[in-house]
């Protein structure tokens, strides 16, 4: 194990750092290479994935923590000769961190739970129509994971799997056991490997999309030709067209099938 430094982990930011060499070490190899590569590293806590990122030998390192109390200790990690660092003491929900790229960077993060989907959706919905990122490695609750990665027709199928599954390709890696962190949350992790599918989504109208997935979910035991009715005249006519049987529920519709429902809502502008 890692060990740890005097300072202890705060409740309000939801800090449970990853102390277990082995599950460091798998995330790094999940990644493939890195090596001059641009990489972000969110939260970097205790600096104990950020020696690890180091050692891979990217281009450039940038680490953005919010807890003033750590900077000391990662500025310590980060005295890299042959690395190019940068350190930023903010809340990356603030934060333009493309701005600091020539590049898409590969994107780490040990989320906090209570903020995980926030963050999540900072990163994927691309900022003005351009390749972000060029993969992101982020550990969420496994609940949450197991959300991002469902397939139609599951209990854990819903807005957060299709918005995930429109804007990247998700996969969940591997399970992390809570004891591989410190202080030891009540829940399991799983640490989610997102590759960019920038070409795929740009076709589509991303605000419409959004819009149309969040309105079907609010009621997820109704048809959604019912649920879309008021937002959209002639919803069962554009289903037909789309091929999506009329007494469909959210759950049953695949993300194909939204996404031509979008292109075909935007293409009649209803």
């Amino acid at each position: 194990l890692v060990l740890m430094h005097e300072i202890a982990p705060k409740k309000k930011f939801g800090q449970n750092f990853l102390t277990d060499k082995s599950i460091l070490e798998r995330i790094i190899s999940s990644a493939g290479r890195l090596q001059d590569k641009s990489i972000l590293e969110i939260g970097g806590g205790s600096g104990n994935l950020t020696k690890y990122l180091l050692e891979a030998k990217p281009k450039k390192l940038l680490v953005i923590e919010i807890d003033k109390d750590y900077i000391d200790i990662l500025k310590s990690v980060l005295k890299s000769k042959s690395v190019e660092t940068l350190l930023i003491s903010d809340d990356v929900l603030h934060t333009d961190i493309y701005s600091y790229f020539s590049e898409p960077p590969v994107i780490f993060g040990n989320l906090p739970y209570n903020i995980s989907t926030k963050i999540l959706a900072k990163l994927l919905v691309p900022a003005n129509r351009k390749k972000n990122w060029e993969k992101l490695l982020l550990m969420f609750q496994l609940e949450v994971a197991n959300r991002i990665v469902a397939a139609p027709n599951t209990k854990q199928y819903g807005r957060l799997s299709l918005f995930s599954q429109f804007y990247s390709n998700p996969s969940l890696e591997f399970q992390i056991p809570k004891t591989s962190f410190f202080p030891i949350p009540k829940v399991e992790s799983a640490l989610i490997k997102f590759q960019s599918n920038f070409k795929t989504y740009d076709e589509y109208n991303g605000v419409l999309f959004q819009d149309i997935i969040k309105k079907s979910f609010q009621s997820r035991r109704k048809m959604i030709k019912n649920t879309l009715k008021n937002s959209y005249k002639d919803i069962s006519t554009i289903m037909e067209i789309c091929d999506i049987p009329e007494n469909s529920r959210p759950e049953n519709i695949n993300l194909q099938q939204f996404c031509k429902l979008t292109k075909e809502i935007d293409r009649l502008k209803v």
